[in-house]
């Protein structure tokens, strides 16, 4: 979702709900390790941007406050945002790129971002982004180049995920929390599940986990064990590996047979979005730091009275002890009909140092104080008794974590990941095996990467 988010946005807690709200039209206290310079912005000709983004991001006080804050360090840059909602955002910036309409700065994550640049829908960023004042190769740590040997996404943050729980549901049904550094595998994450999960109806029904329809939960547990091979290689689709095969039968396993999560079908015909897990009817979710960042925009609408937890997120059997993560980068970028790219990125640049930390988000952007983020965040979260060392340990502050893809991101990264989500439902809901169905994605994704490189 984050397909939905894409990215849906692609939410913790109060966790997060107050972190989310630490800005109100004041500068984060974070930035003080940022060059303020104005990085010649103040160019006598006033022009103005066009920047697209989902609303969970921009229809809040603190993107407002920021670009009251922008205007005023950048009295010439005008900002015209263009907030679209996340179900519809996809579409809407699809439509936009395809058209030429003019827009400056788009927001993604890495499908969708992997897929404009396959279509030659932006621009590289690398001269512009040297007259914003920024090196592409050292202000983001170890970024690489996305395609030729050039940049053409401003990284915001990679996403970090983790297991988010809820310490009322363990209570109640007497089950121990889970250790807050070394991870359950999957196989102990789904007996937890059910552990969790009541027999009861309405809303006081309980399941153990929660997931989102959204492609990594699916085959998430697969990219662990490939590390994140998700193409052949000659370039097609690598679905049918007996790995993503394996993720996929262990989620029909927590889903059908232990009944441990909401059926599919169930899922889709409710309408049922990634926020709905802060209801406080589910034991478990793995999520990644963007569930804190937008449910701290929804705090009247998901009051929460039980506390919650966080530990790493599940590794498969064969990685037992070690700290896995699914890395995907959020980023923003310039479509190639901009007439003011360095200009966008002065904004980009300022939006990864300042809205971003005042959303409770580690950027990527490695002119930041991390170690005081940590400690901030960890204060806005004692109430729930989580520590700085957590906060620093899954929020981006472990060397040694491993990243694997969260994602496909190269050949035809936007139309793989929607066939997969299209055809497995028929696996989920007992209509085809899911051999048959990963050999129908794989047939699907791999005509679409064979046409795009025929174009």
């Amino acid at each position: 979702m984050i397909k939905k988010l894409s990215v849906i946005a692609a939410s913790c807690m109060l966790v997060f709900m107050a972190a989310g709200c630490s800005s109100k039209g004041s500068s984060p206290s974070n930035t003080s390790a940022v060059d303020t310079k104005n990085t010649d912005a103040s160019s006598k000709a006033s022009v103005t941007l066009e920047v697209l983004n989902i609303s969970e991001y921009m229809d809040t006080p603190e993107f407002k406050a920021f670009i009251d804050r922008f205007h005023k360090k950048y009295p010439n840059i005008k900002i015209d945002p263009i907030s679209v909602p996340h179900e519809q955002y996809i579409n809407k910036r699809n439509v936009m790129l395809a058209s030429g309409s003019v827009v400056d700065l788009i927001w993604g994550n890495g499908v969708d971002q992997f897929d404009a640049i396959n279509k030659g829908f932006l621009m590289s960023i690398d001269e512009a982004a040297k007259e914003a004042g920024v090196d592409m190769s050292k202000d983001f740590g170890n970024f690489k180049p996305d395609k030729d040997g050039k940049y053409y996404r401003f990284p915001i943050q990679q996403n970090n995920w983790m297991l988010f729980y809820n310490k009322k549901v363990f209570d109640d049904a007497k089950v121990p929390y889970p250790d807050p550094k070394v991870p359950m595998t999957w196989d102990e994450y789904a007996v937890t599940a059910q552990k969790l999960t009541n027999n009861e109806s309405g809303k006081n029904k309980v399941y153990g986990m929660f997931y989102n329809n959204w492609g990594m939960y699916y085959y998430g547990f697969g990219s662990q064990l490939t590390d994140g091979k998700f193409y052949t290689s000659d370039g097609l689709s690598n679905i049918n590996a007996p790995e993503f095969k394996r993720s996929l039968e262990w989620m029909n396993d927590v889903i059908n047979v232990k009944k441990a999560a909401m059926p599919v079908a169930e899922y889709i015909s409710n309408n049922t979005d990634f926020l709905s897990y802060w209801n406080g009817n589910y034991g478990m979710v793995v999520g990644a730091q963007w569930y804190a960042q937008l449910a701290a925009t929804k705090k009247d609408k998901f009051p929460r009275e039980w506390k919650a937890g966080i530990a790493p997120m599940p590794v498969p059997k064969e990685m037992a002890g070690k700290h896995m993560n699914w890395s995907s980068i959020d980023s923003l970028a310039v479509p190639k009909n901009s007439k003011h790219a360095k200009e966008a990125l002065i904004f980009a640049k300022e939006y990864v140092a300042d809205y971003t930390l005042s959303t409770g988000t580690l950027p990527m952007y490695n002119k930041i104080d991390a170690n005081k983020y940590f400690q901030e965040l960890a204060d806005k979260l004692k109430d729930d008794g989580i520590t700085v060392e957590q906060i620093k340990y899954l929020f981006g502050g472990d060397p040694e974590v491993i990243n694997v893809a969260e994602k496909p991101v190269f050949g035809a990264p936007s139309e793989y990941e929607a066939t997969f989500l299209d055809q497995l439902t028929q696996y989920y809901t007992g209509k085809v095996s899911v051999d048959d169905t990963l050999k129908n994605i794989k047939q699907k994704v791999d005509k679409v990467i064979q046409d795009q490189k025929n174009k």
